[in-house]
């Protein structure tokens, strides 16, 4: 791989921790940026590829992207969900208190 690459892959891998950093602290306003960026940057890094040689030796590298990808898509859609369903007892247990302790 050439430095280009490794350049493109080492900001792509930047990015995956910061978006998984997000997940973890349920930061759901900071992910949509994160996500255009690593999607620009894995445009840019298939794009660095001109051959069907390079695409083929640089498999590897395209489905490890490819499975991170759907491991934050899957992630993303779970996590949203627990932490609405919190949101959501928590402003019910709010309004209940609200309601009887007046």
């Amino acid at each position: 791989i050439g430095i280009m690459k490794e350049k493109i892959l080492k900001r792509i891998r930047l990015i995956e921790n910061k978006i998984e950093s997000c997940l973890t602290e349920e930061d759901f306003i900071s992910i949509p940026a994160y996500s255009l960026e690593l999607d620009k940057l894995v445009k840019e890094f298939v794009d660095s590829l001109e051959t069907t040689d390079s695409l083929k030796s640089n498999a590897l590298e395209l489905e490890k992207i490819s499975s991170k990808l759907e491991f934050f898509k899957t992630q993303t859609a779970t996590i949203f969900k627990n932490y609405r369903s919190k949101v959501s007892a928590q402003t019910k247990m709010h309004l209940a208190y609200k309601k009887y302790s007046g």
